[in-house]
């Protein structure tokens, strides 16, 4: 019986240590794993395309003309650097009707693209209906202002430049009048030209704005029309966000020999002796972080809203700078150069007295 209890408590001691062994092997491999992890995250998130050495396959689809020098040239511009530098299958559209948005952005999921880019404010609510039948493609409004787990927004805070430019009309008018031209009153545009208000009365409490929308984004046409009118009714410095139609807003004060100003693309090209400067979108930036975003295996479906940077591909999330004053550098007096780089540090440092907002209404 002794000798019984002395065998069953060896066996027992062997199982015991085996089992041990065991866990300290078990600890070994995921102390090894844990680590593995942690030094190559990346290895962790590397989605199935990119495991397969495939492309990142993406679209970008917009209303806008790719040759409008502005709002979808820019796009494009970037879409085309970008897909060189992230070896992208890359497929492009521009001028879709509106009413074909939803059809677009369903023939796009359905091609297999991991990443579609919406470039408009009236793709928001149509992307999101699409996306919901496709989970595992990402989409991207630009600008936009609705998202859900597949759905990411880009709305940046074009006041800020916008108000930078207004304040700079604001020193250097004559007239104490200055125009806006609008495509149409969409809230991101309302929100731009709000912007140009409030910088333009900071700085000159006199002057006066008026804002139009001739309900076209590609008609020049009837953007230069508006900004004859304008001009004739005392307007010495222009603004617009119509695309197409702002080249012809831009004509109308070379015509007039009026300061105009740029939009989303540095326009000076359009009219060396007439674009004094012009806010520019860092689409570069903007859109390479949003494909970083997908090959990385972090998108994020959230509304983002960049404001200023101090220049093109400048540190933090902004996206918007100032164009340089080209040939007419030396038009811009001194003081107002001054005046101009102190609101720009105010604006970057939010120092801006009641700071400068989103606003979608208009006001006087």
């Amino acid at each position: 019986m002794a000798q019984t209890s002395i065998s069953m408590t060896i066996v027992y001691r062997k199982e015991v240590a085996v089992a041990i062994r065991i866990v300290f092997i078990l600890a070994i491999t995921l102390s090894l794993v844990a680590g593995l992890s942690l030094s190559h995250p990346a290895q962790v998130l590397v989605p199935s395309w990119a495991q397969e050495n495939k492309p990142l396959k993406v679209a970008l689809l917009t209303d806008a003309l790719f040759s409008d020098g502005g709002w979808g040239a820019v796009a494009y511009n970037a879409s085309q650097v970008l897909k060189d530098k992230y070896g992208l299958e890359l497929t492009t559209q521009e001028k879709i009707a509106i009413p074909d948005i939803e059809p677009t952005l369903r023939d796009a999921a359905e091609a297999g693209n991991d990443l579609i880019i919406a470039h408009g404010f009236e793709w928001g609510d149509p992307t999101l209906k699409v996306a919901q039948d496709y989970p595992n493609t990402k989409f991207v409004v630009f600008t936009g202002l609705t998202n859900s787990t597949n759905v990411a927004s880009i709305f940046p805070m074009q006041q800020e430049g916008s108000f930078l430019l207004g304040a700079l009309a604001g020193l250097m008018t004559k007239t104490n009048s200055l125009g806006c031209v609008g495509g149409k009153a969409y809230p991101n545009i309302i929100n731009i030209f709000e912007g140009f208000k409030q910088g333009a009365k900071m700085v000159n409490p006199n002057v006066k704005i008026t804002c139009v929308f001739i309900d076209d984004f590609q008609n020049p046409a009837k953007g230069k029309e508006a900004g004859l009118n304008l001009v004739n009714n005392g307007a010495d410095f222009l603004i617009h966000v119509a695309d197409l139609s702002g080249q012809g807003v831009i004509q109308a004060a070379d015509e007039k020999g009026v300061y105009a100003f740029g939009v989303v693309a540095d326009q000076n090209y359009l009219a060396p002796n007439t674009v004094l400067s012009s806010f520019v979108i860092d689409m570069e930036k903007a859109l390479g972080e949003a494909i970083e975003m997908v090959q990385n295996g972090n998108f994020s479906g959230q509304t983002y809203k960049p404001g200023l940077e101090t220049a093109k591909g400048g540190p933090g999330p902004g996206i918007v700078y100032l164009a340089s004053f080209h040939n007419l550098d030396s038009k811009v007096p001194a003081d107002v150069k001054s005046k101009l780089a102190q609101l720009t540090q105010d604006v970057l440092n939010k120092n801006i007295p009641g700071g400068i907002p989103e606003r979608s209404e208009e006001s006087p």
